[in-house]
């Protein structure tokens, strides 16, 4: 095994790495984009809810 080797599989990994920890944080992403719409289209019948404005209480 030569010297470049080790460096060229560290390197791949690392890619493998990012490549896995950016998918993922896309789909959780989407995932709350869509739970988030799902929300706010079930609750669009209260004519008194705004999601936007902090509760006084």
């Amino acid at each position: 095994m030569d010297r470049q080797t080790p460096l060229l599989v560290a390197l791949g990994m690392l890619i493998a790495a990012s490549l896995v920890v950016s998918v993922s944080g896309w789909v959780l992403f989407a995932r709350d984009r869509a739970l988030h719409r799902a929300a706010v289209h079930s609750t669009a019948g209260d004519a008194d809810v705004h999601h936007e404005a902090a509760e006084e209480e």
